[in-house]
């Protein structure tokens, strides 16, 4: 939060307001405890909770299981209770509460008499709402609940200097109760576990506090589907970061250079928002941070501490493509904790607002800087081909021309043609707030097999840009930007020797349409697999059409075939989905590699079903 004595913002706020071109605002939170805001907290199940421990380092936990984890006790004054447990007479493995409860004391409190400095965010994510508390602690006490004194109840009178509510933007909902828990220290080393890792893969919420130096503290929420959270690096020993956090200094993103010598660094996309940036605008000033990332089913949990640098435009779309702003968090300090939590929870509903997962750029085969380059041209739509209701060839004309081989994507930038600017909430249409309309369409046509500096993609309506696409007539201009060409090398269909399987669902059967010729004529014992709808029987028929015998070689599987003639020119016709023995049955055991051009179902299941063989495969998943 702000530092409220001056009621306004600070100047790491203000840094960051500058960068990210926000316009004047007034601060909107409330100094104290409002009324309506306690009362509300009194029902409130749950509570994230931020502090600075012995060591300097920010952490975050999160406390409660029921309503009545907090309730006002007077003006401007809030209790905070939760069920905890001890070993050795201390706090086991929370590092919040280890901080506000000394080592051997069942009081807590801070000898300078003015409070320990904390913040909190008060949660129902049943009903996704959220406020956030700034202030300081002032009181704490144990309250054994077991003859062995090893299960306590903490209780701590917090003075609350402001407080805001916020929106339920990005909160998945979950229903939660309390839980008996009986914690148990996995880990307390550098580098993550992997079942540390495996739960930073799964989470679809974590909890991150900042300060703003001795003034105040902020704590909050970021949520998205599930794995948003990318882990940048898990090796060696994070060293000595630097000072990324000076004002106005907000990082350099880089490659990041050998994985070696980079420690353990997470990576999250900061998706849009109220645009107060209280956060980022702690972070730019002091990037001392703090995470936990609970997991509601198993109740493990894992606490974070680190540095944090934000980065911004081409150095977060360079980490983390199709992000504008993004935060680095090279983490000094962990602990796994087994059974940590004091409730469990399941998803009910995730935010409609929640984008795709944005997978890092060195996830990406084919590296993505492509995808966030300067445009190197230009591509104008010059014709379109309507094959199916829904799939479409369109040509476009480069300028310049740039060379591409068969197989390759290309990456084009709609955000001229569809971005319409800043908005908090768009409940018509919520994840248009954080697209980047930046699309990559893997290229059906061979080169020079058209017009002069022309190619073809072949795509079936599906989003702003598919629709955009599908809206234009000859004689309308529709130009965007060339980022580049790209991959294909994972699915490149050559004679190497063995058998080549293509496992294609609908119009996943792109990457073969550009080299189906080049592979039949090289002698590559080629079979097809394709699966697709009845509805898109004719897109089958003409890539048959087009590409002389392949259909000797191919096996389509329809679905939703009732009623309609499924014919195709030479091959074989199935009306059922694929399944396990038609893909073991294609090529020679031992002497086959797979290509899998599918969605994610088909994919997942090909993969199963080839455990252990030689398969690459190409994603449609954005």
């Amino acid at each position: 939060m702000t530092e409220l004595s001056t009621g306004g913002w600070h100047a790491g706020e203000e840094a960051v307001h500058r960068l990210l071109e926000v316009p004047d605002e007034d601060d909107p939170t409330a100094p104290g405890l409002p009324m309506a805001y306690g009362r509300w907290m009194a029902q409130s199940p749950l509570l994230a909770l931020g502090t600075v421990g012995d060591d300097d380092r920010v952490w975050t936990t999160v406390l409660g299981g029921g309503a009545g984890v907090t309730r006002p006790i007077g003006d401007d004054l809030l209790a905070f209770s939760s069920p905890a447990n001890l070993d050795s007479g201390r706090v086991a493995f929370d590092p919040v509460l280890e901080a506000l409860f000394p080592a051997g004391s069942h009081d807590g409190f801070d000898p300078g008499g003015r409070g320990k400095l904390v913040a909190g965010l008060a949660m129902d994510l049943e009903q996704r709402t959220r406020v956030k508390i700034a202030g300081r602690m002032l009181r704490g006490v144990f309250r054994e609940r077991n003859e062995e004194q090893s299960r306590v109840d903490v209780a701590m009178a917090v003075a609350v200097d402001g407080t805001l509510g916020n929106c339920p933007k990005y909160l998945n909902r979950k229903t939660v109760w309390a839980h008996e828990a009986s914690p148990r220290l996995v880990s307390d080393r550098l580098p993550l576990t992997p079942e540390a890792v495996d739960l930073i893969g799964r989470a679809d919420i974590f909890f991150i506090s900042s300060r703003h130096g001795s003034a105040s503290m902020d704590t909050n929420l970021r949520g998205g589907a599930a794995g948003f959270v990318r882990v940048f690096s898990n090796s060696g020993d994070p060293g000595d970061p630097g000072d990324p956090g000076d004002p106005g200094n907000f990082g350099d993103a880089g490659d990041g250079g050998d994985e070696g010598d980079e420690g353990v660094t997470l990576v999250y996309p900061e998706y849009s928002g109220n645009r107060l940036y209280q956060t980022l605008g702690n972070l730019a000033s002091d990037p001392a941070v703090g995470l936990t990332f609970p997991d509601f089913v198993t109740g493990e949990v894992l606490y974070v501490s680190g540095r944090a640098e934000i980065l911004v435009g081409d150095d977060a779309a360079a980490v983390l493509p199709h992000s504008k702003v993004a935060v680095r968090i090279r983490v000094q300090a962990a602990r796994f904790v087994d059974d940590g939590l004091p409730f469990r929870g399941r998803l009910l509903d995730p935010s409609p607002y929640n984008p795709p997962v944005r997978r890092l750029a060195r996830e990406l085969v084919g590296g993505a800087g492509e995808q966030v380059a300067a445009p190197r041209a230009t591509a104008s739509l010059v014709g379109k081909k309507e094959v199916t209701p829904t799939i479409s060839h369109y040509t476009f004309r480069l300028d310049p021309w740039l060379p591409w081989h068969p197989g390759q994507h290309v990456t084009l930038d709609f955000s001229a043609q569809l971005d319409r600017g800043w908005s908090h909430m768009r409940d018509h249409d919520p994840r248009s707030l954080n697209d980047d309309y930046v699309r990559s369409f893997t290229v059906s046509s061979v080169p020079g097999a058209l017009s002069e500096n022309e190619f073809e993609i072949t795509v079936r309506r599906n989003g702003p840009v598919t629709r955009r696409l599908a809206w234009w007539k000859p004689g309308l201009t529709l130009t965007v930007p060339v980022l580049g060409f790209a991959g294909g090398e994972e699915v490149r269909f050559a004679d190497d020797g063995r058998d080549v399987v293509v496992v294609a669902a609908g119009v996943g059967i792109t990457p073969l349409m550009a080299q189906a010729r080049a592979a039949l004529d090289s002698g590559a014992r080629l079979q097809v697999l394709w699966s697709l709808r009845a509805q898109d029987l004719p897109l089958a028929v003409e890539v048959l059409q087009r590409v002389e015998g392949l259909g000797a070689v191919t096996q389509l599987f329809v679905t939703q075939s009732a009623g309609r003639d499924v014919t195709a020119p030479a091959a074989r016709v199935h009306t059922r989905r694929i399944r396990e023995d038609d893909v073991r049955a294609a090529g020679a055991q031992g002497h086959r590699r797979f290509y899998v051009c599918a969605g994610r179902a088909l994919r997942q299941s090909v993969l199963e079903w080839t455990a252990g063989e030689d398969v690459r495969s190409e994603d449609f998943d954005y």
